[in-house]
Parts: structure tokens; sequence; C-alpha cells
């Protein structure tokens, strides 16, 4: 990140922690714990779009082509005001310890995702009859081979003019069915995905109010595919009098 310039040496007042995350491919993932500053931040009310609309979309399409950008958000400048506030301290690394504030936008900042959400939109603006777009996952879909090249071209023509690059290992291109956004789409189809279909049915029965919240934010995310999720689902969306959740089975 210093040698590309995406952050500098801080003398700023303000400092947040770093925290290395793993990641499922044996990769570390650098991340700063900006939980004090998102507190204290006025939040950006930009809509974000919704990814069952999105997947529709791209259910009826014969061609679809999928890309993912790297690194989206460095691509975004802050102002003086926000580089005083982005500071993390590095007394975890050992070759670089010290204060360092972002020349860019970082990840994890309440309105990141916001503000990524407008750059993209931007970027994709008078090609939403083909292309859609939640934060960095790009969708192009077309009815016809021929179409399909010529949209994949304007996409690309934006997304260079834009200076932003897409992730080579996870990309899909002019296939009839693709992954996106934890659906199978395409030729007249939209299905969940079997593995997360299976972790909804082998999640274990909750036993508290917080288990079952858990639970219901997992399978909230697939409720188009269940007859009336709403109303099975509301009895345990309300707490109770007592502040507890109200617990019915349901299968």
């Amino acid at each position: 990140m210093l040698q590309m310039g995406v952050i500098c040496p801080s003398r700023s007042a303000w400092a947040s922690p770093v925290v290395l995350v793993p990641k499922p491919d044996g990769e570390i993932c650098f991340c700063v714990d900006y939980h004090k500053l998102n507190a204290v931040t006025r939040p950006d009310n930009y809509p974000m779009p919704r990814t069952d609309e999105l997947s529709e979309k791209l259910g009826c399409a014969q061609f679809i082509s999928t890309l993912d950008l790297t690194k989206g958000y460095w691509q975004v400048p802050l102002d003086e005001s926000a580089k005083e506030r982005s500071p993390f301290i590095t007394h975890i690394l050992r070759l670089y310890v010290g204060l360092y504030e972002f020349n860019v936008l970082p990840f994890w900042l309440r309105n990141a995702p916001a503000t990524f959400q407008k750059l993209v939109e931007g970027l994709l603006a008078g090609l939403g009859e083909y292309a859609v777009a939640y934060l960095d996952d790009v969708a192009i879909f077309s009815d016809s081979w021929a179409e399909h090249l010529e949209h994949l071209q304007k996409v690309f023509e934006g997304i260079r003019e834009a200076g932003l690059t897409v992730k080579a290992k996870k990309y899909q291109i002019g296939l009839n069915r693709v992954t996106y956004l934890g659906h199978q789409v395409g030729q007249g189809t939209i299905n969940p995905l079997q593995a997360k279909v299976d972790a909804i049915q082998k999640w274990p029965v909750p036993k508290s109010k917080k288990q079952v919240q858990s639970f219901l934010g997992l399978a909230r995310y697939y409720r188009q595919f269940v007859p009336q999720y709403i109303q099975i689902a509301a009895p345990n969306d309300r707490p109770n009098q007592k502040g507890t959740a109200k617990c019915s089975s349901v299968d």
C-alpha cells in the first residue's frame, strides 16, 4: 500500500487498530477496525440495489458474463479531513511499526459501500438494459451472442476509462448460466446455491433470541423461494413482551 501510494505516514490524533483475518483460501486479509469511527460517522443513505431484483434481470438472459472489480474502493480519493480520520496503528507488524493514513477510500468505513456503489452506477450509466452491479460484482446479460460481445465491449471501455481493473480469477464470460450474488441464474431460471441451502438445513435448532435472529438472517436471503416466508417467520421476527423470541416449529 505504501508503494502504491494508497497510504502514507500520519501525524493525526485519530487511530484505529489493525486486524489480520484468515481467508478461506489460506491468504491473510488486512483489515482496519473502524468500529469507533463508524459509530460517529453520519450515514450516507444512498440506496443499495436489491440482490433479488438484480438476479431477476439476469434470469431470462441467454448469455451472461460476471466481473469482479479489483480494489475498486482505492479509485476514490479522500479529502484532507477524511484522511485525518483514517489512520491506523501497525504495532503488530514488525517491519512497518507506526501510524499511517489512507490517501484513498478504505474498504471498512461506514459509507464506503454507498460511495463505491455511486461510482459503479456512474460507470454503467446508460447501460442499465444489459449491465448491473452490486458494489464490485458486475454482470452483463444479453439475448444473443452478437449483442453480448457488443455489450461486453461497452462495459470494458467504461471500466478502462474509470481506471478500474478486473480480478482475473473470478470472471465468468459468455456463459448460459452463472453464479451471481448467491444464485444460479440464466436461461429463464433463478435457483439458490445448493451449498447455501445445505447450510440452512443443517443449522442447529436455535435456543435463544440471538440464535433465532442469526438463523433468520441466514434464511432470509432465500425468502423468495419459500412460499409465505413472511407469515412463517413473523412470530420469530417479533420479540414477546418479556423481550425473548417466540419460537415456532418451521420446516
